[in-house]
């Protein structure tokens, strides 16, 4: 199958890179900044000057728009002539169903979401290989996609729209909330007296092992710290020293961690531990 993108941002281009590497065809870019489409390392990525074009050169399209632009490329190219074709978007939010009507234009709608951040638009594509792809739309060809993807080496997982939103916010937690979250123990640290580059040299070891214990293990043999150790006068330190905002997301948080550490000692009551936590709204 041939494939074209409409868009030729990080994901689109990134993604373009990717499938030529693996030996996907790919039939060209088309972007209202036709100037995006540059290319990439030994790929020189083809400029296609219409999507009606576009359309006829490939099997498959991916609209690699911004999530608030995805509906409104749709309406402009839903009138083009497209029985048969795949239509594809790189949300991981927004199902198929933003493609409205596209059965009555003969053709099948997808969301294709690689669970991935894209940093740059040319080196992206190099580090692809390691991402889970979902896959959600039309049941007809949906093998179809998921072996597409699939024959560049990726997992492809295959889930429903129902599930479009919780499966996004999974993604968020573990990439954009995760910064957040570093931000605000360097934010911590400076408090203390030192510089951000000192802060993130001294967090990443702790973080990065952390996070490695939690995939090798799971999160109940990685747990450490005062919740584990049900250290009740650490706990109540801790909510001492935050402003507001801080003491709020330790209170999410360590909420989150009782409920692990509940199962790692089942013999332990945390009860006392969740009070001091209500206590402090």
């Amino acid at each position: 199958m041939k494939v074209g993108f409409i868009g030729a941002g990080k994901v689109g281009c990134s993604l373009g890179d990717y499938f030529v590497r693996n030996g996907i065809s790919v039939a060209g870019f088309y972007s209202r900044t036709q100037a995006k489409a540059g290319g990439a390392g030994n790929n020189k990525r083809t400029r296609v000057n219409s999507i009606d074009k576009l359309l006829t050169m490939c099997d498959v399209l991916f609209l690699t728009v911004p999530d608030d632009a995805i509906s409104n490329v749709w309406e402009q190219i839903r009138t083009i002539p497209m029985k048969g074709k795949y239509i594809c978007h790189c949300s991981g939010s927004l199902s198929s169903a933003v493609l409205s009507g596209i059965k009555e234009a003969g053709a099948y709608g997808y969301s294709v979401h690689p669970m991935f951040p894209f940093k740059s638009k040319e080196t992206a594509y190099e580090d692809l290989k390691q991402a889970l792809f979902t896959v959600e739309g039309d049941e007809e060809h949906i093998d179809d996609l998921v072996s597409l993807i699939s024959s560049c080496g990726n997992p492809v997982v295959k889930i429903s729209s129902d599930h479009k939103a919780a499966y996004h916010a999974a993604s968020v937690f573990g990439s954009n909330l995760m910064i957040g979250l570093m931000n605000q123990a360097t934010e911590l640290l400076c408090q203390c007296g030192f510089k951000t580059e000192e802060a993130m040299k001294a967090l990443k070891p702790l973080a990065m092992t952390n996070l490695y214990n939690f995939f090798e293990v799971g999160s109940v043999d990685a747990l450490t710290g005062p919740v584990e150790r049900h250290d009740i006068k650490t706990i109540e330190k801790h909510l001492e020293a935050f402003d507001t905002t801080q003491k709020e997301t330790y209170r999410a948080l360590t909420k989150e961690i009782i409920k692990i550490a509940e199962k790692k000692h089942p013999e332990v009551s945390y009860e006392d531990m969740k009070q001091i936590l209500e206590e402090e709204k």
